[in-house]
């Protein structure tokens, strides 16, 4: 072999030997990557939810003396209407009322000035009475409504049933039901605030004497919460009206009819900012952007949102519609990072931590404060963490899909819209307004597992408008939905705003 062909063996070894090497720090990235997600993965099955700091932690406080001030602990960041022809819902198969129920007698007579014949001036004959019974329900008890109707007719027309006058039922938003308002009104907070399902209230009933067919407890469920669709629209017109919204979505299993098996939906939830703390719910078959489009293509202001991509044609599309980042999730990102780089997660999620004791001092203050304060201190935070997050990363390299590559992707495709907030003293530093409203329906898909039907996801967006906006206004949600159904099919429907809790609150006091 000569001294040139030993060279280019000998070139050619080190090229091999530089390949593998390239390839053994390209596997042992990805081993660490996989590593990292299955640490993750691990501890969101049997780790701690919160994503509190620990005192572990703390050793890199130091790197954050020129931001700290002499400032409280932070607590965790909790974090016209259309006129519709209103129809009373269809009745459903007979309920059998239990005998040994009391009865509570009520008569339903006609005024006296309607007991005289308006044209000869006679008064009218009783010639009986109906009687109807309701299976009702008060806290702790069972009981029937028996409702006495006097029945009368004109002395000269006893036989003619055109000349019969009785006192009406009392409202009801399911015709001819065996169920009183009471016991609708309670099968809805149970089912969609204390995340009871429907066979679960059954057997509790059985237990209690009271058998319903399951069918029929389903009707009683959706078809008396899909006749407040009116007021459900007055929701949304009140959200919509507001100058500052958050939102947020989560899934919910659909049953595909005639499969027998279910399909992805979603539950979108709106919050209106700036007043009473209304919001309302919208049932979609997908997530397709179109989905958020139908609902905020005409809204004009800020909006709260989690940097879902189908929000993105909106903010593109629509000057009108300002998009506002959320921290909190920021902060999730570099929190889920923690365990593959703890010395600048640790760094990035302190940073992040004193933006949030200067929102804690602020809270509840007037906007102009608010707006003056974060100025004046959590815009030069910001800007410290932005560029600490340049030296970061220049300082290592990462693959693209690992979890602190996704935490500094995040940050800063998200940078104008994680700044808004400094901007306005109306806007919060995050959307966990969003993310705290949609929370009892993740609580209840645990227990009802899935929707039966598009027509069961637009009850289910109905019933959590109307009880989560009553939960949040400090009202008792049964008293609430009782009330309403007492009320609302007989209600103008050109003044529906005067059912949303803020005004039904108001008019009690």
């Amino acid at each position: 072999m000569t001294l040139t062909q030993a060279i280019a063996e000998l070139k050619f070894k080190d090229d091999q030997i530089a390949e593998l090497v390239r390839q053994i720090e390209g596997q042992n990235r990805r081993i660490e990557e996989l590593r990292q997600q299955i640490a993750l993965f691990q501890r969101r099955l049997y780790g701690p939810r919160s994503e509190k700091y620990h005192p572990g932690q703390l050793f890199l406080e130091s790197v954050l003396k020129e931001s700290q001030g002499a400032t409280p602990e932070e607590p965790e960041p909790t974090v016209t209407v259309k006129a519709t022809v209103r129809r009373k819902a269809r009745p459903h198969g007979r309920v059998a009322i239990p005998d040994h129920l009391e009865r509570v007698d009520e008569v339903l007579d006609l005024p006296d000035e309607r007991k005289v014949d308006s044209e000869t001036g006679r008064e009218l004959v009783k010639i009986r009475e109906e009687v109807s019974e309701k299976l009702a329900w008060k806290p702790g008890q069972w009981f029937v409504r028996r409702f006495i109707r006097p029945i009368y007719a004109h002395p000269d027309r006893l036989s003619d049933k055109a000349g019969i006058y009785v006192q009406p039922m009392p409202d009801a938003p399911v015709e001819k039901c065996k169920a009183d308002n009471s016991v609708l009104a309670m099968v809805a907070v149970k089912k969609y605030v204390d995340h009871l399902p429907l066979y679960r209230q059954r057997e509790i009933f059985l237990r209690e004497g009271i058998d319903v067919a399951p069918s029929t407890l389903n009707a009683w469920a959706i078809e008396a919460i899909l006749a407040c669709a009116p007021l459900y629209e007055a929701f949304k017109k009140d959200v919509l009206s507001r100058p500052v919204i958050f939102t947020d979505d989560t899934p919910v299993d659909m049953l595909k009819e005639g499969l027998g098996r279910t399909k992805e939906a979603r539950i979108w939830v709106y919050v209106g900012g700036c007043g009473p703390p209304h919001r309302f719910f919208d049932f979609t078959e997908d997530r397709r952007k179109e989905r958020p489009g139908r609902i905020l293509a005409n809204y004009a202001g800020f909006v709260h949102a989690d940097a879902y991509s189908g929000y993105d044609h909106l903010f593109e599309n629509y000057a009108r519609i300002i998009e506002v980042g959320c921290w909190s999730h920021a902060r999730r990102k570099w929190d889920e990072a923690l365990n593959s780089a703890p010395k600048a997660c640790t760094e990035m999620l302190l940073r992040i931590r004193e933006l949030y004791k200067v929102e804690a001092r602020i809270k509840g203050e007037k906007p102009q404060l608010r707006l003056a304060v974060r100025q004046a201190e959590s815009v030069p935070l910001i800007e410290k963490f932005y560029k600490r997050l340049t030296e970061i990363s220049a300082e290592r390299v990462v693959l693209p899909s690992s979890l602190i590559a996704k935490a500094i992707g995040y940050a800063i495709n998200q940078r104008e819209a994680l700044s808004r907030f400094t901007t306005d003293g109306r806007l919060e530093i995050d959307n966990n307004c969003a993310e705290n409203a949609i929370r009892p329906l993740a609580l209840g898909r645990k227990n009802f597992l899935f929707v039966g039907s598009p027509r069961g996801g637009k009850a289910c967006a109905i019933a959590l408008t109307l009880l989560q906006s009553a939960k949040a206004a400090g009202l008792n949600p049964y008293e609430y939905l009782l009330d309403i159904y007492n009320r609302l099919m007989s209600h103008p429907v050109n003044r529906l705003h005067e059912l949303l809790p803020s005004a039904w609150k108001n008019s009690r006091r």
